[in-house]
């Protein structure tokens, strides 16, 4: 009946399903869930607010992974490019330092600072990443920079922005250098999808179906293998005969669907041993309009925050404004209720003085602690030369998702990794 079983409903596999189905491959995405999405779901949580879970901006805007993904399907995605990102840092407010002219005028940095931290990125340009896929980004930091002040931004401004990244310690240096060398050849900071991240999960739902399925509360129980290859799936129960399968779920989870003993020891214990990104997410419903910036970030303690109502006025009802913000934290304080309920009370403290408008604004609050942000965290022992391709030692057993060696970081690994998984299927058929 089907082609092609794809066993999760996020941005990833609905790209898998979607490219596929776009190629004549007849294919079925089943989604555990009611809602389709997946880490990238997006819904009505209150009347007219569009929600996201967490932020999800799109790097490089329409130069990115995500708007790549569509022009292989021949559609457009609409994504709108905040006017104004800003830095709170030390209790005032300045241009965040993203930029040559934003780096130029800062005035976080001296003139000498400023030399040697364009001196410093101009290195990274001209840099070979999978050179420095093994060095940790703090010691790259402390022997390339002999400013504090700069070490403190490279280490707690970039790679926290562009990588999500808790530890500079374990931080991969050639990760962090791949994804300024991309930003910079993109010309585009981020984006956000217009209508939210709905707008792109529906809309590749949509192409799915053109020659597929996509089901909602289907619950892929186990992954059949015989003889080392795929004969098939169960589904709620039910025996489903296909013998191609895209596990587009993350690699931590695979072995609940398939059974260990036809992987590689060395496959297993890295699968396994996958660490995620992990952090607070708070959105806020606010009754008139509290935050002017676009997007921003705090120092200390770090949060990233988006505006998503000003730059999309779609997402919020009309004079409210629909403000997100999230803190990535290492696992210790995530995973301790004590720590992640202090925490979310010294971003939350933090927010009142960057903002004094939304003390009594506020309409309604959602917050997430989350034990999974991206898949994969990008440290020197997760790098995308050690994470898994699309091929696996199952004949007929594909990969993809942000635990996946798709280039970027987050959803840029998910997209990235679902073309190369078509390619990878398309080989075979």
């Amino acid at each position: 009946m089907f082609d092609v079983l794809v066993v999760g409903g996020g941005v990833a596999g609905l790209s898998v399903g979607a490219l596929l189905s776009r190629r004549g491959v007849k294919t079925l995405v089943a989604e555990r869930a009611t809602i389709l999405g997946g880490r990238g779901k997006c819904f009505e949580y209150k009347k007219g607010y569009i929600v996201d879970y967490g932020i999800h901006a799109l790097r490089m805007a329409d130069n990115g992974a995500a708007a790549s993904i569509f022009r292989m399907l021949g559609e457009n995605l609409e994504i709108v490019e905040p006017k104004e990102s800003s830095l709170y840092h030390e209790g005032e407010w300045s241009e965040l330092p993203l930029n040559l002219n934003a780096i130029m005028s800062s005035p976080l940095f001296s003139k000498e600072e400023i030399n040697e931290l364009l001196g410093g990125l101009g290195g990274v340009l001209s840099a070979q990443p999978s050179k420095y896929w093994d060095i940790p980004l703090s010691r790259w930091v402390e022997e390339n920079f002999k400013s504090e002040r700069l070490r403190w931004f490279v280490k707690e401004i970039l790679a926290k922005l562009l990588l999500i990244s808790a530890d500079a310690g374990e931080t991969s240096t050639g990760e962090l250098f791949d994804i300024i060398q991309a930003f910079v050849k993109s010309g585009k900071g981020a984006g956000f999808a217009v209508g939210g991240w709905r707008s792109i999960i529906e809309r590749l739902s949509e192409i799915v179906e053109e020659n597929g399925q996509v089901r909602v509360k289907a619950k892929v129980e186990r992954i059949l293998v015989k003889d080392g290859r795929v004969e098939g799936v169960v589904v709620n129960g039910e025996k489903i005969k296909v013998d191609t399968v895209v596990a587009a779920v993350p690699v931590q989870g695979l072995f609940k669907l398939v059974e260990e003993k036809w992987f590689s020891e060395e496959f297993i214990r890295k699968a396994k041993g996958m660490k995620p990104t992990m952090g607070i997410s708070i959105d806020y419903g606010l009754a008139t309009k509290a935050c002017e910036y676009d997007t921003f970030m705090c120092s200390d303690p770090w949060i990233y925050g988006a505006a998503t109502s000003n730059m999309d006025a779609s997402v919020a009802p009309q004079g409210e404004q629909l403000l997100t913000v999230f803190s990535v934290l290492t696992p210790s304080i995530v995973l301790n209720k004590e720590r992640a309920k202090m925490e979310l009370e010294r971003i939350e403290k933090k927010l009142e003085e960057m903002f004094p408008g939304i003390k009594g604004n506020v309409k309604w609050k959602r917050t997430l602690i989350l034990g999974m942000v991206d898949g994969a965290a990008l440290t020197v022992t997760q790098s995308r030369d050690k994470r898994p391709g699309p091929e696996t030692d199952v004949k007929g057993l594909y990969l993809a998702g942000d635990t996946c060696n798709g280039r970027g970081a987050g959803g840029d690994i998910a997209f990235n990794s679902s073309s190369n998984c078509v390619d990878a299927v398309l080989r075979t058929m």
